[in-house]
């Protein structure tokens, strides 16, 4: 987390960083219209999905301002997510330099059957400002109905467009298989030839979730399988004076997976609780293909141009600087108000990063009081 500190001006899930401090917020306005609509303005964090990651939207970045209308309607459950994120890049923390990007999320979640749930993932992404000319909110893009990319080509437009879908099966009642694929760019003859195009940029998770896990009542299972192929999230557009204005990105950290793109990553998390006890271990374990020129990209770094690539083939998942990150961390808590989530944990985590350059391993012991309002990730 230092490192993330030092290297992007950014607290890992809060918001901008200077001499170790940080500032956040969030809080939201919901009208439920009848038990099918509600409607909720907000400035905060979303998530869709059913793993410890998500490959659509995480809450792994700061908080932003949105706009979030839900749809439940006989067996479907519709999303449309409207949002204004920042590239804080060059601002040194003063929001009226920050360069505003606004995007549009559809999330259309379908039960096929009690057991087996698909959905359907869009999200496009363009700058507020070209050049002289200010574009805001494009009123095309606010049509809640699913499917923007008939309206982006009808506009002649190169916004960033991703498409995704998942799946979910219950597997008597208390264990879920769930998956989720992405895709940001895909030519089916380039992954057929197996060459390594750049231009196949995609991801996918699978998952496990077990409830009463092993027939012990409040022993929960969760295993997690995600990899994302080189240069996934990235962007060029070259009107605009910073060319990865519109890379799936929100605050110097990455809108999906914390890690970017060019990895795979196993993780394996087990909770028990007791009355008000709750014993955790987690472990992630990371292979990732570091960046190490900074005006070459070998697709990990989303914020680097996908144009600042040397070749158009030969793009392995892991390749660059290849490194091994392994967090494990076993944590014990003590509900002190359930309502509140207010919560005492004592705990120690584990954290390996291995590659040719470095080689280290630490551990951090933490005891403290918080409420659970967010998630922050330390395993990054």
């Amino acid at each position: 987390i230092d490192g993330i500190v030092q290297s992007k001006n950014i607290s890992p899930g809060y918001g901008y960083s200077k001499n170790g401090n940080a500032t956040y917020g969030q809080g939201n306005i919901t009208f439920t219209a009848d038990k099918n609509f509600t409607f909720q303005l907000g400035y905060g964090k979303n998530f869709i999905g059913d793993g410890y990651r998500s490959l659509f939207l995480s809450d792994n970045a700061n908080s932003y301002p949105y706009f979030k209308v839900t749809a439940n309607i006989w067996k479907l459950k519709y999303m449309a997510l409207y949002t204004n994120y920042q590239d804080i890049r060059g601002s040194e923390g003063n929001y009226k330099d920050y360069f505003q990007k606004l995007s549009t999320i559809h999330y259309l979640s379908l039960n096929i059957t009690k057991w087996w749930n698909f959905g359907f993932f869009e999200s496009i992404i363009w700058q507020s400002q070209e050049d002289q000319f200010y574009r805001g909110y494009d009123i095309n893009y606010m049509n809640p109905v699913i499917f923007l990319r008939p309206v982006e080509y009808s506009q002649g437009s190169s916004d960033n467009a991703l498409l995704g879908g998942s799946m979910k099966f219950k597997i008597k009642k208390k264990n879920i298989l769930y998956s989720q694929l992405i895709l940001d760019e895909f030519l089916l003859k380039e992954l057929k030839a197996g060459n390594g195009w750049w231009g196949n940029k995609y991801g996918i998770q699978v998952g496990f979730k077990s409830y009463d896990f092993l027939w012990i009542k409040n022993l929960s299972l969760q295993l997690e399988y995600n990899v994302v192929r080189p240069f996934t999230y990235s962007y060029y557009y070259q009107p605009t004076s910073i060319s990865t204005l519109q890379n799936y990105a929100h605050f110097n950290a990455p809108l999906a997976h914390p890690l970017g793109a060019n990895f795979k990553e196993i993780t394996a998390g087990l909770t028990y609780h007791k009355k008000r006890w709750i014993f955790e271990g987690l472990t992630t374990k990371a292979k990732i293909g570091l960046d190490t020129n900074s005006s070459i990209s070998i697709g990990q770094d989303i914020y680097k141009p996908y144009n600042a690539r040397e070749n158009e083939y030969g793009y392995v998942t892991t390749n660059g600087l290849t490194t091994d990150i392994i967090n494990t961390t076993l944590k014990i808590s003590y509900v002190i108000n359930p309502e509140a989530q207010f919560i005492f944990q004592v705990g120690v985590t584990n954290r390996m990063y291995k590659n040719s350059i470095e080689n280290s391993s630490n551990n951090l012991f933490f005891i403290g009081i918080k409420t659970a309002i967010i998630n922050r990730y330390s395993d990054i």
